[in-house]
């Protein structure tokens, strides 16, 4: 993927939006970055509006740090935790193939 820099003042938004197709675009205003142009398709708004909200950002960052630290919690641990069964899907997937057969 490239990146493209061009001057706000040099490029119409739909002539941006066309390069921003093979690329990241970066408008500049005397030579300094101001804005960014990313090709979105193929995304949903969920992803670019948590992608890109700091609050989000964080609350991820912070679970990182968490896990890396402290470590986490095994699937069957969260269950009990949680007053739910372990996890009987292998059993059944067991039981539905000695049916088949």
């Amino acid at each position: 993927m490239s990146i493209t820099a061009i001057e706000v003042s040099d490029m119409t938004l739909s002539s941006a939006v066309e390069l921003a197709q093979a690329g990241t675009v970066i408008f500049t205003r005397r030579g300094k970055p101001v804005a960014a142009l990313r090709n979105l398709s193929g995304s949903d708004w969920e992803s670019v509006s948590l992608a890109n909200n700091p609050q989000f950002q964080a609350l991820i960052d912070e679970s990182r740090r968490s896990y890396h630290a402290q470590g986490g919690l095994s699937l069957d641990k969260v269950r009990a935790e949680l007053g739910l069964k372990k996890n009987l899907s292998k059993r059944r997937t067991a039981r539905s193939k000695g049916k088949r057969g």
